[in-house]
């Protein structure tokens, strides 16, 4: 049976790794103002939940209504919206976050409209995280990602993995202190969230289905219990002038 986009932004929902409160809690000591913030490509909402506590109005925008859907009832708001024509006056946001989707944007276009929608002295952060390492478990994740999976990545992959690093806008930089996102998952955890990844769903629409042939290997591997999954957390970030 076809999984519907619904379905699919509800599997991101329950699977994909929430952001540690200590990205937030930067990003908030780096804003110079705490109105508004925009959550860009915010799928079905994880960064712009956490980005309540420190602004008073958060806006989480995607091209995906099905993902926007999938968002639990929270104080954020949602609109439906591309990154390059944001229905916002100028020099409203005191806070942009992309997370995990700036590989997707034309990004020039988006430079622009940042400029435009950013406050003076307000902040862009790209945020991504690369691939997980689970404790004792040794490069299995890695392999997967890099093997079987190879054909059906998108080459804008690449850039998220390493963290956008020819990410640059004429802006004044700041630099992230580093941090990592941790979570104890079962098999079951991370199963699911693999099944998230753009690549299985490509494979998915030729028939091939990479992750039944994975499943066993990973659950004999990881056995009953909790392991901990390490994902190695990066911030591009600028501040407009």
């Amino acid at each position: 049976m076809t999984e519907s986009l619904f379905q699919r932004g509800s599997q991101y929902q329950q699977f994909r790794p929430t952001y540690p409160p200590s990205l937030f809690q930067w990003l908030s000591n780096q804003s110079t103002g705490h109105h508004l913030a925009l959550d860009l490509g915010c799928g079905s909402g994880q960064a712009s939940r956490g980005l309540e506590p420190w602004f008073r109005q958060v806006l989480g925008a995607d091209i995906s209504h099905e993902q926007l859907l999938a968002a639990p009832a929270s104080r954020s708001r949602y609109l439906l919206s591309m990154a390059h024509r944001l229905p916002l006056a100028d020099a409203s946001l005191d806070l942009i976050t992309v997370a995990q989707a700036y590989h997707w944007f034309d990004q020039a276009a988006f430079h622009a409209e940042a400029q435009r929608t950013l406050c003076p002295g307000g902040v862009l952060a790209l945020i991504s995280y690369g691939v997980c390492e689970v404790t004792g478990l040794g490069s299995m994740i890695q392999d997967f990602h890099d093997g079987p999976l190879a054909p059906w990545w998108p080459p804008e992959r690449a850039q998220v993995v390493a963290g956008y690093p020819d990410a640059d806008l004429p802006w004044p930089a700041l630099t992230y202190p580093g941090d990592c996102i941790t979570l104890d998952w079962s098999a079951t955890d991370m199963l699911g969230y693999l099944d998230t990844w753009s690549a299985l769903v490509q494979a998915a629409r030729t028939g091939e289905h990479p992750l039944d042939d994975f499943a066993p290997t990973l659950r004999q591997a990881w056995g009953d219990g909790l392991r901990t999954v390490h994902w190695p957390l990066r911030v591009r970030a600028w501040r407009k002038q």
